[in-house]
């Protein structure tokens, strides 16, 4: 058992390093130090998981009442005064989202309303423009 089990270990000198001694150390071993800090690298560097944050149970509250009016608000306004709904119904989403509770469907179903009834209310107009061309057309033959 004389055998060393770490040979290249082993300072060439017979006296043990002493890492307080201001750079004897990496001398003995070849190296400019025990530790080196390695730079930050884009994309090899991952911060260590941090737990959330505490978030106030007010806001909190106060995030998911807003997401749930604004799905609510989505949801009747597909089927009655959707342009009005749909719009409050993307406010209150983004007062969700700015504390801090995801409220993506009332959103999008804002969203959804304010095209659709968007898109009837032009095809009432452009009906009504229609229906005067026509009348103007048929009250020059009556002549």
């Amino acid at each position: 058992m004389s055998q060393d089990p770490y040979p290249s270990e082993r300072p060439s000198s017979g006296r043990h390093p002493d890492p307080y001694d201001g750079g004897s150390y990496g001398s003995t071993y070849g190296s400019s130090a025990p530790y080196q800090p390695q730079p930050y690298q884009q994309g090899g560097y991952q911060q260590p998981y941090q737990p959330g944050g505490y978030q106030d149970p007010y806001r909190s509250l106060e995030g998911e009442k807003a997401a749930q009016l604004s799905l609510i608000l989505g949801i009747v306004g597909l089927f009655v005064a959707g342009i009005i709904l749909g719009p409050l119904a993307i406010w209150q989403a983004k007062k969700a989202e700015r504390l801090g509770v995801p409220a993506t469907a009332g959103k999008v179903l804002g969203w959804i309303n304010v095209v659709l009834y968007g898109l009837a209310i032009l095809f009432v107009i452009l009906m009504v423009i229609l229906m005067f061309a026509g009348f103007a057309a048929t009250s020059s033959y009556s002549t």
